[in-house]
């Protein structure tokens, strides 16, 4: 069934990074997407420095071309963007403008920033560089799984936040679940996407990690985290503007 969710973090381009190993996988994973309720996602190769960014997008494109051709084929009605899961890390003093590549046509960037290590110094270096990013999976850093309150001081520099579905289940680990369940139940999150790397990946947080999900938050919110919050992001720019007072502390 089309609920029109949107996934902004997965890695559906085949043969790409550690996502999908062939372009029937790819497909695969899609019908499931489709089965889960999806309509859209963007497709979020890893993005390192040292990659040639402008090859990696041009490839991006050139396997999104290919698979939007099988699922027209089959039938399959599915919107399939490029993006980019972009690393960031402070200590690397990244310099190249177009580094960062960013959802589709939007100027919003999914960022994933080192999981060991004091988050808000990544955070305060992010915020100079003037990009509007959503961090990724956040629940997944190690200070904030042993403080996930943190959460908020990246809110307050006017990022958004993304959980994985897998999260909310134990994918990654007892203590990233009960952090996961936590930022929900506080209303901390923005947004869920999958982070789906391979077929087996999709199974599990579909099937258990979406249902789980019903357990927890009612139906409106639901489509807020998986629908809404993407649309509002992506098409009209942010809702959550930069908290002054996060300036002022710096």
């Amino acid at each position: 069934m089309n609920k029109g969710y949107v996934d902004i973090h997965a890695h559906l381009l085949y043969e790409t990074d550690d996502g999908s190993g062939s372009i029937e996988e790819t497909v695969k994973i899609l019908q499931a997407l489709i089965d889960a309720g999806f309509s859209t996602s963007y497709a979020t190769p890893h993005n390192i420095p040292g990659n040639d960014t402008s090859l990696l997008l041009t490839k991006s494109k050139d396997k999104i071309q290919k698979i939007s051709e099988i699922l027209e084929k089959k039938g399959m009605d599915y919107t399939l963007n490029t993006g980019a899961e972009n690393y960031f890390d402070a200590s690397l003093n990244i310099q190249d403008p177009d580094y960062f590549i960013p959802l589709g046509d939007s100027d919003i960037f999914l960022v994933e920033i080192p999981f060991i290590g004091e988050s808000s110094h990544q955070i305060d270096a992010l915020h100079k560089t003037g990009r509007r990013c959503i961090i990724a999976h956040v629940e997944r850093y190690l200070d904030i799984v042993q403080n996930p309150d943190k959460v908020t001081i990246l809110k307050q520099a006017g990022f958004m936040v993304q959980t994985n579905v897998g999260s909310l289940i134990g994918v990654y680990g007892f203590e990233i679940m009960k952090t996961a369940n936590y930022l929900l139940k506080k209303d901390l999150i923005d947004v869920l996407a999958t982070d789906i790397h391979d077929i087996h990946h999709a199974d599990i947080i579909l099937k258990k990690g979406l249902k789980r999900l019903e357990t927890l938050v009612r139906p409106a919110k639901i489509l807020q985290l998986l629908k809404e919050n993407h649309a509002a992001l992506i098409h009209a720019g942010y809702e959550k503007p930069e908290d002054k007072s996060y300036s002022n502390k710096r």
